[in-house]
């Protein structure tokens, strides 16, 4: 344990984790938070993932997400998977899916899953190709209808990333899932990655224009299955985005949740980019980076840092601005986040209400 006469130990228990057990990819998305392609130098060895393992279930870890680049890149992934599920974990994994071979899916079904995200940014062949750089999309579409039909995997979700080059094909996406009993996982990219081009990053506008497809899709599509992550929110007027109350609790990155890197680096969330990288496994366990209080100071006092409209909002301790992801991406502060839907339905009640006098 690190320690300082001044230091107090943080205590709660380290809930969620997301670990990228390798940066390697087949493919170069360019709006990808991770930059991955190559392995980043001096990956976790089998031996360094497995103990990992052991320290997440130490602090009380209840779920593990598995991640990359491409998870299915990396030759001891089932032993890692195994590993968490054996030490009573909820396994989410997260794919490209071009790359599941028969072997691979074998493997699948001999361990519990959660959840498997596969990644969908476009809603044909075209567009697929245009977001991601390769022709994937029917391959793509094959793999989620099977795991959809096989019961062994409870949760089946479709992940799509929207930036401005996909964002007016969301009548497409809800074409294509419609009717169906995969989930539609909607979020949006940040400006975590180096490839991403700043321009592509929506605007407050198109934020708006989200929300008011979201709304007009559940009114007319209610079987649709349809998941907004935490890009989302926060705490909306309008009574159909209710749930999004619910739901919301703050962001919990650095709180509950720790992102650890394939080389060992860990940091609150991994779609903040390298900047935000804090402890280091290969110097000190997971336990003294969780539970030390010079870490993670700028996601532990989000509510006291807040900021401009977040610092005046009646749901501002709550809330605390949101994703931290979004939040920078938009302000370029964690503690002021424009892109919340209660701001601007607000904007617009008002701008109604000075209009009508």
């Amino acid at each position: 344990m690190v320690s300082g006469k001044n230091m107090a130990k943080y205590d709660k228990a380290l809930l969620n984790a997301v670990l990228e057990i390798t940066n390697r990819c087949n493919l170069r998305c360019k709006h990808c938070a991770s930059d991955s392609g190559k392995a980043r130098p001096h990956e976790l060895n089998s031996k360094a993932m497995l103990k990992l393992i052991d320290e997440l279930k130490d602090l009380g870890c209840q779920e593990l997400t598995l991640l990359g680049g491409e998870i299915f890149l990396r030759d001891d992934w089932f032993e890692i998977a195994s590993a968490a599920t054996k030490a009573d974990m909820r396994l989410i994994l997260i794919s490209n899916g071009l790359l599941l071979s028969e072997e691979n899916y074998a493997k699948l079904r001999d361990i519990p899953i959660h959840l498997i995200g596969i990644s969908l940014d476009g809603a044909s062949s075209q567009s697929y190709k245009e977001m991601r750089g390769v022709d994937g999309f029917d391959k793509v579409m094959a793999l989620l209808q099977r795991l959809v039909e096989d019961d062994h995997f409870p949760h089946v979700n479709a992940i799509t990333t929207f930036t401005r080059e996909n964002l007016l094909a969301w009548d497409d996406f809800v074409a294509l899932f419609d009717g169906t009993s995969i989930t539609w996982q909607v979020q949006l990219a940040n400006k975590g990655g180096s490839r991403f081009d700043e321009e592509q990053f929506i605007t407050r506008k198109e934020y708006g224009w989200f929300f008011d497809k979201a709304v007009k899709t559940l009114d007319d599509f209610p079987n649709l299955q349809l998941r907004f992550m935490d890009d989302f929110g926060y705490c909306p007027i309008t009574p159909k985005l209710a749930f999004l109350h619910d739901t919301w609790r703050g962001c919990i990155a650095g709180r509950e949740l720790v992102g650890i890197r394939s080389d060992g680096l860990v940091c609150g969330c991994l779609s903040l980019g390298e900047k935000f990288m804090e402890g280091d496994l290969k110097k000190e366990s997971l336990a003294e980076i969780w539970q030390s209080d010079k870490y993670f100071q700028a996601f532990r006092n989000r509510e006291k840092n807040l900021q401009g409209a977040c610092a005046q909002c009646e749901f501002g301790s709550r809330c605390g601005a949101g994703c931290a992801a979004m939040a920078l991406s938009s302000t370029g502060r964690m503690g002021e986040n424009s892109y919340c839907v209660r701001q601007i339905e607000s904007e617009r009640l008002t701008s109604t209400l000075w209009g009508s006098s």
